[in-house]
């Protein structure tokens, strides 16, 4: 019998040690994680043909680049059934209609491992 193949996801986060600490979790959870650092990167991926079950993405990005909301909903507009998890260190800051408008989760930085990779879980498990 064989096992069925570990879900994909890829991390988008600027900030590296949040990015190590991420794919850590992943990793030992049984994920094939792929890992980058812009919003550019992760659209160079979905444009070249890549697909994730899930994209876990940081909400605030460096200025020149389209904010992680926008992210979302570019990924989404490639594939519709795209999940995904927001992160971010300024949740408070974030205005409530932007928050009560998304259709995916969002969750406070700094994260604790077993909340995250429960949410993670829950959203995976939608898939099946």
């Amino acid at each position: 019998m064989s096992q069925a193949p570990a879900s994909t996801v890829l991390v988008v986060d600027d900030d590296p040690l949040m990015r190590d600490v991420l794919v850590c979790a992943l990793e030992t959870d049984g994920y094939l994680v792929t890992a980058v650092a812009s919003t550019m990167e992760c659209l160079t991926l979905l444009d070249g043909g890549s697909t994730f079950d899930l994209l876990i993405i940081d909400v605030i990005t460096p200025p020149s680049m389209p904010h992680g909301f926008s992210l979302g909903r570019m990924a989404k507009h490639r594939n519709v059934g795209q999940k995904v998890l927001y992160i971010t260190g300024v949740l408070d800051l974030l205005p409530e209609s932007a928050i009560q408008s998304l259709d995916e989760p969002i969750l406070a930085k700094p994260v604790r491992v077993s909340e995250f990779l429960d949410i993670v879980r829950r959203i995976l498990a939608s898939l099946d």
